[in-house]
């Protein structure tokens, strides 16, 4: 899952689209591509809580407890943001998507 060896498809839910910009969903494919895989062991659920840093988006992974990484953008941060995304990796494809939208 989540192995930089592999292309596979990427989406985003219609839930997430309607309420977080496309900047920001281009923002965490990138964190993960450049920042994450071969770096930390990805399980194929991963979660990303999206908090407020002094008016900006910082987007905050935690790694099983053993690390927490933030990744601050340069988007103004939005009070009606999701508060967490999750991206489930079935191996054939990566879905970002609300964490109530996760299939189980």
């Amino acid at each position: 899952m989540f192995n930089q060896n592999q292309e596979v498809a990427r989406y985003a839910t219609f839930g997430l689209v309607a309420q977080l910009p496309s900047e920001i969903i281009d923002a965490i494919w990138a964190i993960i591509d450049d920042n994450l895989q071969g770096v930390v062991p990805l399980s194929k659920v991963l979660q990303f809580a999206l908090i407020e840093r002094s008016g900006a988006v910082t987007v905050v992974f935690d790694t099983q407890h053993d690390a927490i990484l933030e990744f601050d953008l340069p988007n103004d941060y939005d009070r009606r943001f999701p508060e967490t995304v999750a991206i489930y990796d079935n191996g054939d494809r990566q879905t970002m998507m609300l964490v109530d939208e996760l299939p189980f």
